[in-house]
C-alpha cells in the first residue's frame, strides 16, 4: 500500500513540474514561432536594415514633402525650373538615417517628365539631403 503512495506522489510531482515548467521541446517550439513572426515582419512589416524596401503609400504627406524638397534642391543646383507634379513610387533603404528613393513625375516646360531622386534623411538631427536627381531615361540605358 505505502508503495502506492509514494508512486503516486512521484506522480502527482511529476505532473506538477511538466505543468510549472516549459519542457525543452515546447521551448523550442515557441523560439521557431518567435523566429517565424520576426521574419514576418522584416519581409511584410517594418524595414530591412540595410535592405532596399518598397513603401506602400505614395500619398504620405511626409513622403510627398520629401519629394518636393528633391525638386526644389535639383532646382536651386541646376537653375532649372521642373514643378512637382507628384509622387510615382517610393523606395526606402535603413542606414545611418533613411535613404528614399523616389520616382516622381515633373512638369518641364509644358511636358510631363520621370526622374528619379535619391533623398537622405536623418530625422533626429532635422537633416535631408539630396543625393541624386537624373531622367529616368538615363537610368534605364545605363
Amino acid at each position: 500500500m505505502r508503495k502506492y503512495r509514494v508512486a503516486g506522489l512521484v506522480a502527482a510531482l511529476l505532473v506538477l513540474q511538466a505543468l510549472a515548467t516549459p519542457s525543452a521541446q515546447a521551448e523550442a517550439c515557441r523560439a521557431r514561432e518567435g523566429e517565424e513572426k520576426m521574419a514576418h515582419t522584416a519581409t511584410d512589416g517594418g524595414p530591412v536594415v540595410g535592405g532596399v524596401e518598397p513603401v506602400g503609400n505614395e500619398n504620405d504627406l511626409h513622403l510627398v514633402d520629401l519629394a518636393r524638397f528633391a525638386v526644389t534642391e535639383h532646382n536651386k543646383k541646376a537653375n532649372a525650373l521642373l514643378e512637382f507634379e507628384k509622387l510615382v513610387k517610393v523606395k526606402q533603404q535603413v542606414v545611418a538615417g533613411t535613404l528614399y528613393y523616389f520616382t516622381i513625375e515633373v512638369n518641364e516646360g509644358g511636358a510631363k517628365k520621370l526622374y528619379e531622386a535619391k533623398v537622405w534623411e536623418k530625422p533626429w538631427m532635422d537633416f535631408k539631403e539630396l543625393q541624386e536627381f537624373k531622367p529616368v531615361e538615363s537610368s534605364a540605358n545605363a
